[in-house]
């Protein structure tokens, strides 16, 4: 056996040993496991054992002549050192393998089967995390190496509803690792967040790895592609009462070409796209409960070779979302409203690009469950129900409904590239009708185990003028998950 392969056999053995070993752990009451039977201290050195495992089985039946119903089981071992406060080093390693996906699979079970080559299975274990810390002061923070980059949650705050609205509204719009899928994205690169009291300062250079839908190949380094960027952030109440306002900048630079089997190719030039923007979140108090309110708006301008040699690239992104909360009455009921828009393109002859480009983004939070739709020639109208039915149970409803912006371009769809060969996104232009779809999404949580988690949910989509052609133009997609950390 190459050395590789037994390494990496190595590996895997010594990740299952891990993970069994600590499983009565997690799942042994708590007086029994005492406060942290995973961690080790000693004066100020601290190491600290994770665990975690990830089951679903998924459903799909997007526009296609069956439903094919697949699995999919990611588990990770990670270890943490750390010294006082002023270091710290982190390794995690990912095992994540998928079984059934049939040949009349749909939706996100045909990305991961193409990403396997057409196989009905697939997997993949690799080093997700590897990274070191430095804070040479209390207020500087500086890290390494393989990470995590969610852009949004440079700040949080403690309570429940600023980190919903935080991490499920707000971040990753441009920038996240798509942990809804079960390979995931990293990064290989650097960050640093300086810490002034009442504003924060976040700065960022990285490649993104592979992953996401592509398991067989995850975790590898984008070598071509690079961005990085800033953000400043005024904390609630700093500028304004009980509100964060927040701006950002944005550079991205992908420079794979023919050659390399890139999506067509980008016609041997750069693609360089610029962001810049602002987002706003606030919670307020008012009567028997409290408003929110969200706010986020980008430009974008650069070089976009991917339609034609020498384009340009102009092209904008908006939201606005709002709701309310009763907080002292049964079930906290929160009835949330609001609209996604983003530029579209109108013209394929003028060499300028004005569809909005996405980036590298965790869409699957935004515009519908069923992943049918990425941020670009999209307006997207929306409303929400969330609900507390039990202490340990919650409820969210969604109804979406989807149109284009400009009748002239087409339905975007992808989360950003996630391998070597692949764009990362899709346009469908079978036809210029407007009209895209209404979704209904709903999700049921469930606290089983303070350390183990049920997750099920339904999404209906029903096909409006863009697939009337189309012998099936709904879409279906349920799933039942469940996950145990530790």
């Amino acid at each position: 056996m190459p050395l590789s392969g037994f390494l990496r056999s190595e590996i895997r053995a010594a990740f299952v040993v891990a993970w069994a070993s600590c499983l009565g752990a997690v799942l042994a009451p708590s007086n029994a496991r005492g406060d942290a039977p995973l961690t080790w201290e000693s004066g100020n050195h601290k190491a600290s054992l994770s665990l975690s495992t990830r089951f679903r089985v998924e459903t799909w039946d997007a526009r296609a002549t069956d439903s094919d119903t697949f699995t999919a089981l990611r588990s990770r071992v990670g270890l943490k050192y750390s010294y006082q406060e002023s270091f710290a080093a982190f390794a995690e390693f990912q095992d994540a393998r998928i079984n059934g996906l049939d040949s009349v699979t749909s939706g996100a079970a045909a990305l991961y089967r193409a990403a396997a080559g057409g196989k009905s299975k697939t997997s993949g274990d690799r080093i997700r995390q590897l990274w070191v810390q430095f804070k040479p002061t209390s207020a500087l923070t500086l890290r390494a190496g393989r990470q995590d980059i969610k852009l949004g949650t440079e700040v949080m705050y403690p309570e429940g509803n600023w980190k919903y609205l935080k991490i499920a509204r707000l971040s990753q719009r441009l920038g996240g690792t798509v942990g809804w899928t079960h390979g995931e994205r990293s990064n290989d690169g650097v960050t640093a967040a300086y810490d002034f009291g009442d504003h924060h300062l976040y700065l960022f250079g990285a490649k993104p790895t592979t992953g996401v839908f592509d398991l067989n190949s995850s975790y590898a380094s984008q070598e071509d592609i690079i961005y990085g960027g800033a953000s400043w952030t005024a904390k609630r109440g700093t500028w304004l009462p009980n509100t964060e306002v927040r701006l950002f900048g944005l550079y991205y630079e992908d420079e794979r070409d023919a050659s390399d089997g890139a999506f067509g190719g980008l016609n041997n030039q750069t693609l360089r796209v610029w962001s810049a923007g602002f987002s706003s979140v606030g919670i307020y108090p008012c009567g028997e409960g409290n408003a929110d309110l969200t706010l986020w708006a980008t430009y974008q301008w650069g070089d976009w070779p991917a339609v034609g040699p020498n384009w340009d690239h102009q092209a904008w992104a908006a939201l606005v979302e709002g709701g309310y909360q009763w907080t002292n009455v049964r079930m906290k009921p929160w009835v949330r409203a609001g609209v996604n828009v983003a530029s579209g393109d109108g013209s394929t002859t003028d060499r300028d690009h004005e569809s909005f480009f996405n980036v590298l983004p965790t869409n699957h939070l935004y515009y519908g469950y069923a992943d049918q739709f990425a941020l670009g020639n999209l307006i997207n109208y929306f409303a929400q129900l969330r609900l507390k039915p039990f202490a340990k149970t919650g409820l969210d409803v969604f109804v979406h409904h989807f149109t284009k912006l400009t009748s002239d371009d087409g339905r975007h769809f992808g989360t950003g590239a996630f391998n070597k060969n692949a764009f990362g996104y899709g346009l469908d232009t079978t036809t210029a009708h407007r009209g895209l779809g209404t979704a209904v999404d709903i999700v049921v949580s469930h606290e089983l185990h303070e350390r183990v988690s049920l997750l099920a949910g339904y999404s209906y989509m029903w096909g409006h003028a863009h697939w009337n052609d189309l012998p099936d133009d709904d879409t279906r997609f349920a799933f039942f998950q469940v996950t145990a950390k530790y």
